[in-house]
């Protein structure tokens, strides 16, 4: 499905939308998600309100997937009706984009098929949501965990895998909609081998203090690369804390405009910055790259004329690392 978007997108643009919507929805099913998730999904891909009524649920998102307290009517607006008198829509304000009508037929073929399984109004929350939601109460949370039979006094972690993962999850899980896409989350055993191609693997924590596990498992995932696409958040100590500062606040960080610029300017290089920023010295750089010493010295001074800074230094190749995990943090998304 990846590769035939991929080529899709080259050849025609529009189609290659269309099935990454249809994509997007069949692995939010097959994640078992929640009705507000595959809701919130809608509205993050139609980026426009979206909203569910039935005779047990009355649930509104905005267009960047957060519960809106106000209600509102379907009424004359794009709607699709669902098994049992639900009814899902989406508030697009002024003419209708392109793929609205498939997003609507997705989202109501995906909740029709939970309802199914579960019944609407226990499909709105799959117990580990709740357990992972920092905004929901402590009791909620210590009732999702009682559900799931997590014994308090073991000590669990969450590993994080994008939605459309193969592997098939052996512990509790839930796919979530985050700012880096749809993810898969699944609670193990603190000391459980994991085997994945692509995973952040979170803290070890108790049942009542997973959250942090959660987070730190998703910006793990998000600081993943094709040279390390496992990471441990165990290994990341204070990179942690870049994930804390804001969208709109780190773009100002001068490293990484320098860093987005050549990256722009040659796509492939990113192998090469991550090296650099990895090696003791520019010898041990060439050496893992499988170049000569003078190709990578060469290229390392003309990267630092352009960065700003002297990757063949220290405390330059630290500024490269902050500046990449930046980078990573802005650009990483799992469709």
């Amino acid at each position: 499905m990846q590769e035939l978007a991929g080529r899709l997108k080259a050849l025609d643009p529009e189609a290659s939308e269309t099935l990454r919507v249809i994509s997007y929805f069949d692995a939010l099913t097959a994640g078992h998600a929640s009705a507000e998730v595959l809701l919130r999904g809608a509205s993050m891909l139609a980026g426009c309100p979206a909203g569910l009524t039935s005779a047990a649920l009355n649930v509104r998102v905005d267009e960047r997937g957060r519960r809106s307290p106000e209600q509102w009517s379907a009424g004359s607006r794009p709607a699709r009706p669902i098994s049992g008198g639900a009814t899902v829509w989406i508030e697009r304000a002024g003419e209708a984009h392109a793929n609205d009508e498939m997003i609507l037929e997705r989202v109501a073929l995906a909740i029709g098929i939970l309802f199914e399984r579960t019944g609407p109004a226990e499909s709105m929350h799959n117990p580990v949501e709740v357990l992972l939601d920092a905004a929901d109460t402590t009791e909620h949370r210590h009732s999702a965990a009682q559900s799931l039979h997590l014994v308090p006094t073991t000590r669990y972690r969450v590993i994080t895998q994008p939605a459309n993962t193969a592997n098939a999850a052996a512990g509790p899980s839930a796919v979530i909609t985050t700012v880096a896409g749809t993810i898969r989350a699944e609670i193990v055993l603190s000391s459980d081998t994991v085997t994945a191609l692509r995973a952040g693997i979170g803290i070890a924590a108790s049942p009542a203090d997973l959250v942090r596990s959660w987070l730190s498992a998703l910006t793990a995932l998000r600081l993943t690369s094709e040279s390390e696409p496992v990471l441990h958040a165990d290994d990341l100590g204070s990179l942690l804390l870049l994930a804390e500062i804001s969208p709109a606040g780190a773009p100002e960080n001068c490293d990484l405009q320098s860093l987005g610029v050549v990256i722009r300017e040659t796509p492939r290089i990113l192998p090469m910055l991550d090296t650099l920023a990895a090696s003791e010295s520019l010898r041990a750089a060439a050496s893992t790259l499988g170049f000569h010493h003078s190709t990578v010295q060469s290229r390392a001074e003309e990267l630092s004329g352009k960065l700003g800074f002297d990757v063949r230094t220290s405390r330059g190749r630290t500024r490269l690392s902050v500046a990449l995990a930046l980078y990573r943090l802005e650009t990483t998304h799992f469709d």
